[in-house]
């Protein structure tokens, strides 16, 4: 009985592993046809007809169209995902307010709000992002019950498997259950990631770098932080906290404007760092000026800003030329708030970059800037709430059956 009980429950394993595979290998291609997802998997083809055909009862996988015949016969009927079969909510911490965005499960984002935080204790967090839901459901006219889960990230060092916030400066946080607490508070699954590396999953699933095995993620604003996809995985360390290229040491080339001296990258190009160069170097420059007043400046044509914006442009391709060293990436996207500045220190980015990358690594290299507002932030953590359903889309599919019953 015993050794029968086993084997059906290694079966039903492989049936769900199998499962969630066609899952993903869908929403890889978009569009793909039975016969050839039995090829790319492995499967014979009546065990893709069985699989898909219990997806298709669920209503998370749908027949989009006719594909093209290869021989005499039959044309292929092409299968996608139904990205409205269910929402996440997003959220991204801050320490004055939480940013929140509903998507679907392509991580298109719906709508967005702005919950402020009395606070930036645990309880405070995790019970804002249950309003922020509970706005947006009804904003936006979803049923709560349709939000199969929630995506958190904040700044800091995070085991995403667990979903403990080992470290936030930010937040003053160490050793924080962040994701248990949500799903205590919530009665939904959480998952919790550093920003950054939630914006570069997010990028590999659903945006930029969907058509790259591998890639960078480099973001500037507060501070400058790098997600790194190698393989189609997020690389995050044995300890969780790879990325951390803010706190390397730099020395600019050939400063117009910027002091001379090696500190760190964050400490050159974090909004704080450019502000306190506009007070110390610009007249009238107020010393609690907010990043827009820097970019109103510039936009003015005053040429110290420019020239400040210029050097920064310069450290940044400085900076990526020592990852492109290090990584060899062929796409590097560029994200964050600090890209606002973008149209004045871009243009010095990639000569830079090109002048100190070793022998032919830039050759090539795609340098892309993606948006930068809060919902983009929101949209990564939305997109790790989805890409998560979709990769593990065995148990939510029984439970969203049943409606309401997904609240767990």
């Amino acid at each position: 009985m015993r050794n029968g009980s086993t084997s059906a429950l290694g079966r039903e394993k492989i049936r769900l592993l199998n499962q969630s595979a066609i899952i993903n290998a869908i929403h890889r291609s978009r569009k793909i046809s039975r016969t050839d997802l039995a090829v790319q998997l492995r499967l014979s083809p009546a065990a893709v007809t069985n699989l898909t055909a219990s997806l298709i009862d669920t209503g998370l996988v749908v027949e989009v169209e006719v594909g093209e015949s290869q021989s005499v016969g039959r044309k292929p009927i092409l299968l996608g995902i139904n990205y409205d079969h269910s929402y996440v909510v997003g959220a991204k911490v801050m320490p004055d307010a939480i940013v929140a965005s509903l998507t679907n499960l392509n991580a298109d984002v719906l709508g967005t709000v702005r919950v402020p935080l009395a606070d930036s204790a645990v309880g405070t967090v995790a019970a804002a992002v249950v309003a922020s839901k509970a706005e947006l459901c009804d904003k936006l006219g979803v049923p709560g019950h349709r939000v199969a889960g929630l995506g958190v990230s904040l700044p800091g060092v995070v085991d995403y498997l667990t979903g403990i916030v080992k470290h936030s400066d930010l937040l003053g946080w160490h050793d924080v259950r962040l994701a248990e607490e949500l799903r205590d508070v919530a009665g939904l699954s959480a998952v919790v990631e550093n920003d950054v590396n939630a914006l570069a999953a997010a990028q590999s699933w659903f945006g930029l770098g969907r058509a790259h095995d591998s890639f960078l993620t480099v973001t500037m604003g507060r501070g400058v932080g790098l997600g790194i996809v190698i393989g189609g995985a997020i690389y995050r360390g044995p300890r969780g906290g790879a990325g951390e290229v803010g706190h390397t040491r730099c020395t600019p080339i050939g400063p117009r404007v910027m002091r001379p001296g090696t500190t760190t990258l964050e400490e050159r190009l974090g909004d704080a760092a450019l502000l306190a160069e506009a007070h110390r170097a610009v007249a009238g420059f107020p010393r609690d000026a907010r990043p827009e007043a820097l970019t109103a400046l510039a936009a003015r044509g005053d040429e110290t800003a420019l020239g400040l914006l210029a050097d920064a442009g310069e450290c940044l391709g400085v900076a990526l030329s020592d990852l492109v060293n290090l990584f060899a990436p062929t796409l590097v996207i560029l994200g964050g708030e600090g890209l606002r500045n973008s149209k004045y220190f871009l243009p010095h980015v990639r000569p830079a970059l090109e002048r100190h990358a070793f022998g032919g690594l830039a050759d090539g290299l795609e340098l892309i800037v993606d948006s930068w507002g809060d919902d983009a932030w929101a949209r990564g953590a939305a997109g790790l709430a989805a890409a998560r359903f979709l990769e593990a889309a065995t148990e939510p599919l029984s439970a969203l059956q049943t409606g309401p019953g997904l609240t767990r």
